[in-house]
């Protein structure tokens, strides 16, 4: 039986609530749970080709030929291309962003030597196996330290530094000389895998003079421009549908897939569909850089901060991707959310024959956080202050300094309340009774950390959103907006604030992200700027159409009267933009803030995490996380504590298990049987704390808040393992064997 839809809605009397502020499920959650959405790579086309990427099988050569012979022979395939097959066979502007395809030097295991395309995929994988290549092998740079060395093997013309960052607001050798407790931390953090549900791939196909392509992509944009250049054709005549995308986590922003696929339709003049396996992904997918990371923290004997200096040295694998910019927000944040008279930040990011560093969740945030939490924990042992004390005696406040660049910090910051609404969890409350109350081999502790990340890309980058607005003759309001969503439903919390600005119900909004052809640039689905960017530039949209219709009509409803009135005026189409807000400088000269990229606005997370560890076996139960977040106002609270527990999931996995580990330039992890994440069955109770606040310049008072949610996660653990244990990891993961170690006072050797 057919049911009539109901009536629309017009105003908001006609509305129970506001629809801001209430958890609502997501447009695409029963199709997400039944199975029944189709992503990227789920599409097919009658009579698409299959690709394969054949692999360089060593870390680092000169390649001498390769044989495409056997390849081309094997019956169903249509297409072998090598690098001079692209146009233009290059991802980037820079040497050291690679190449498409690889056809002078190997960087890495598993680098592309030629694309192939055939009828089926089984043909496709057996002609990639057949090509064959002639490599003359060359010395491998297989750390971060050794690439550095007078006479390393230098893996691109410009040498093996990929970027570097100092800034310093003082004389802080001088201050940590006359501090009372000087607190030295040397920490190394892992490589981690994005482990997304879904792998890289999709479709493309050929569209006259362009190519049309169907690819996971956090930065349509970016995709568009590479996919261009290498292609030698107008942007415009690039078209890329960027979901829906089972996950990602940053791995959908350097991505190189969209450009394999653009290049094998254009040559095929076919669709081509192409995804990677999982083994592929841990081979050559882009992962969380590894860092290296020496600082010391100066203390009054009341315990103010007095300086703080950090030095770290990156790996960002055989190509720059992100490498310098992840290293940009680790320096911003290398000071955490403290205030201090002075600082300084040194970083290197170099090139080596390892793993491909690139975006990932936090992006170079929960590294640094690392480093100067576990020295607070550290220096408030060594004090005798309670670590909750000794952070709220430094910590940031709204509208106060950066403790690095000197700039003021928005007044929505509340790293304060954020902290103290975690303390205020009977898990810290009664921490000291739970640790005495452990029983058998097991030793209890409950640790508490803080943390704070930039929202959007920072000043000095032009960060701008853009939105379009069309309304129907039925008052009916379609959008198209961005950042596109990559699984946390952007697009339903969208709706959401249109339908609050406009007065009207949900079911009379309609949103489109993720198309480039219909959505105008608006940046990236990164920097936890998608809700605040995103959803401002949809708030404002509305607002013009509200002013429009006034205009028109006198009215400042939205209904089919008053859209009809609007559309005969010809006046019914409007193209919103909302730019963020540049940082004060501070200390910074206006020429380099794209340097060092200042943020004005932050979320923060404090959690604690209650843990047991056993004396005997150095084996690790988290019992329980703990995780309060200021993000402002909560668009869709049920998707904040969502995104929350994934993110703490997340760090749960880097602190405790998740490391791709490499030697000699070849993995050891090569797929989930032998890197291990947490499964549900590893993942402890999860309470999450939502801060009440508001920022002045986001919609409806909302930040974004997905990425510092994986920050303090580590540190909180790290340091619930010195509360058990009395040791206080300066490395993770925090494995069962480094626990023995630690507990038995040996020292690791550093690589």
């Amino acid at each position: 039986m057919t049911r009539a839809p109901a009536p629309l809605a017009t105003t908001v009397q006609e509305r129970s609530a506001l629809i801001v502020g209430q958890s609502l499920p997501a447009d695409d959650a029963w199709p997400i749970v039944t199975g029944a959405l189709e992503f990227v790579t789920d599409r097919r086309v009658d009579g698409m080709l299959h690709a394969a990427i054949a692999h360089a099988t060593v870390p680092h050569a000169l390649i001498q030929s390769i044989d495409v012979t056997a390849a081309r022979a094997v019956p169903g395939v249509v297409a072998v291309l090598l690098g001079g097959d692209v146009p233009v066979n290059a991802l980037g502007d820079d040497d050291g962003d690679g190449p498409v395809i690889v056809d002078t030097v190997v960087r890495q295991l598993g680098d592309p030597i030629a694309l192939v395309a055939a009828v089926d995929e089984a043909t496709a994988q057996a002609a990639a196996a057949a090509v064959t290549a002639a490599y003359l092998p060359l010395p491998i740079v297989d750390s971060a330290r050794s690439a550095l060395e007078p006479g390393a093997p230098q893996l691109h013309d410009k040498g093996n530094v990929a970027g570097h960052l100092a800034f310093a607001s003082g004389d802080v050798d001088a201050a940590i000389r006359g501090a009372y407790l000087t607190v030295e931390r040397h920490v190394r953090t892992p490589v981690q895998e994005h482990v997304a549900l879904e792998t890289p791939g999709g479709i493309a196909m050929p569209d006259g003079v362009g190519v049309t392509v169907w690819c996971g992509s956090q930065f349509p944009g970016v995709h568009r421009r590479k996919i261009a250049r290498a292609l030698n054709i107008d942007i415009a005549d690039v078209r890329l549908i960027s979901n829906p995308v089972g996950g990602a986590f940053g791995s959908r922003n350097d991505d190189p897939m969209p450009v394999y696929l653009a290049v094998l339709a254009w040559a095929t003049r076919r669709p081509v569909h192409l995804k990677m396996s999982r083994e592929d992904v841990m081979l050559i997918g882009q992962k969380r850089h590894p860092f290296d990371i020496t600082t010391r923290t100066g203390f009054s004997s009341d315990g103010r901060i007095v300086a703080s200096d950090m030095t770290a040295l990156v790996d960002t694998g055989p190509y720059t991707t992100s490498g310098p910019n992840v290293l940009k927000t680790s320096a911003e944040l290398s000071v955490g959310p403290y205030r201090m008279p002075m600082a300084r930040f040194d970083g290197t990011v170099v090139y080596t024959n390892n793993a491909n560093g690139g975006a990932f969740r936090g992006y170079g945030v929960p590294q640094s956080a690392f480093a100067i939490e576990t020295a607070m924990t550290q220096a408030a042992a060594d004090l005798g202050i309670d670590p909750v004390e000794l952070r709220l005696m430094n910590i940031l406040r709204g509208g106060d300094e950066h403790a690095l660049y000197r700039h003021h910090v928005t007044t929505s910051l509340r790293a304060a309340e954020t902290l103290q609404a975690a303390a205020e969890h009977a898990w810290w409350r009664d921490r000291a009774a739970w640790r005495a109350a452990a029983t058998g081999p097991w030793l209890r502790g409950t640790g508490i950390a803080l943390a704070m990340k930039g929202v959007g890309l920072g000043s000095g980058k032009g960060d701008t959103s853009r939105a379009r607005l069309i309304v129907s003759r039925e008052g009916v309001v379609q959008i198209w907006a961005g950042p596109n969503h990559t699984g946390q439903s952007i697009d339903s919390s969208y709706r959401q604030v249109a339908a609050d600005t406009l007065g009207i119900p949900m079911d009379r909004i309609r949103m489109t992200v993720g198309d480039s052809q219909l959505v105008p640039e608006a940046g990236s689905t990164s920097s936890s700027r998608s809700m605040y960017a995103g959803g401002e530039v949809v708030r404002r949209a509305c607002v013009e159409l509200l002013d429009r219709i006034e205009t028109s009509t006198g009215t400042r409803v939205v209904d089919p009267s008053t859209c009809r009135a609007l559309i005969d005026s010809g006046d019914a189409e409007i193209l919103a933009e909302f730019r963020l807000p540049d940082s004060d400088l501070g200390m910074i000269p206006p020429g380099q803030l794209v340097t060092f990229a200042p943020h004005l606005v932050f979320g923060c997370s404090a959690q604690v995490a209650r843990l047991e560890v056993n004396r005997y076996t150095g084996e690790l139960h988290v019992c329980g996380i703990v995780c309060a977040i200021d993000c402002g106002t909560a668009i869709n609270p049920a998707g904040v504590i969502g995104q929350a527990e994934g993110g703490v999931t997340q760090g749960l996995g880097y602190a405790v298990m998740e490391e791709h580990l490499i030697a000699g330039g070849r993995p050891l992890t090569k797929s989930l049987e032998t890197y291990a994440i947490p499964t549900s069955r590893d993942v402890p109770p999860i309470e999450t704390i939502l801060v009440d606040g508001s920022e002045p310049t986001g919609p409806m008072g909302a930040k974004g808040m997905s990425e510092v949610v994986v920050v303090p996660t580590a540190p909180a653990i790290a340091a619930a393992v010195l509360d058990a244990a009395g040791v206080l990891p300066d490395r993770i993961p925090i494995t069962p064997e480094r626990m023995m170690r630690w507990m038995s006072g040996e020292q690791e050797a550093i690589a």
